[in-house]
């Protein structure tokens, strides 16, 4: 996997679910409240002169079905040099305590496959970023929703070698990690959404696994 290179001239385009959206229609610039921002704000920050135009067109409640649906518009017409895709949570989560929204393993995974094939075929120079699923703890839902989420997590770390993706950001673990050695803190809001502290684990591991911090 190779890194990530950027210039004024770059389009990162960050695109998920409601972890990724963060209000993002709400406010001016439409970049939203969490993770898109504190990248950008870095790399702003960083080495001002070579800061990317950086775009958010997550929408919270997305599954890869829905990603699917938008892909054309929402993606592929905007041109990005850099996409950081990060999907899979509500695709486990709307299926456990008897819900009947999620996404099969099998459908997600087709579904993903198919979206990479369109970005490969459409812009076939674009840096391809993956973001593993982060976690699901209670009280979001069952004790073992992790147990459920971690087939995704495989699966996105399958595509990335499939659809030659630059860098896999390894969200599942490293969340994993933070709650078990410090219990004490608020990683999540709610055992998905992540707090601000979570945001910035989030933005800390793109940019390290991506080479840009």
């Amino acid at each position: 996997m190779t890194k990530i290179h950027l210039n004024r001239n770059s389009r990162l385009l960050f695109i998920g679910d409601s972890i990724t959206d963060c209000d993002r229609r709400e406010e001016a610039e439409g970049i939203g409240s969490g993770y898109p921002r504190l990248i950008r704000d870095y790399l702003r920050a960083k080495d001002p002169e070579n800061a990317p135009v950086v775009l958010n067109t997550g929408v919270s409640g997305n599954r890869i079905t829905d990603l699917q649906q938008r892909w054309q518009k929402d993606v592929l017409d905007l041109k990005p040099d850099v996409l950081s895709i990060k999907i899979g949570i509500n695709d486990v989560w709307h299926g456990l305590d008897g819900k009947k929204n999620g996404t099969s393993l099998e459908v997600y995974t087709a579904t993903y496959r198919n979206i990479l094939k369109q970005l490969r075929s459409t812009l076939p120079t674009c840096a391809l970023v993956l973001c593993e699923p982060s976690v699901i703890c209670p009280p979001a839902s069952i004790a073992d929703g992790n147990k459920v989420l971690k087939p995704y997590v495989q699966a996105v770390n399958m595509l990335a070698q499939e659809y030659r993706a630059n860098v896999v950001i390894p969200l599942h673990n490293l969340f994993l990690q933070a709650l078990a050695q410090r219990p004490d803190l608020q990683w999540t809001n709610d055992g998905v959404h992540p707090t601000t502290t979570g945001h910035m684990l989030i933005a800390r591991a793109w940019l390290a696994t991506t080479g840009l911090l």
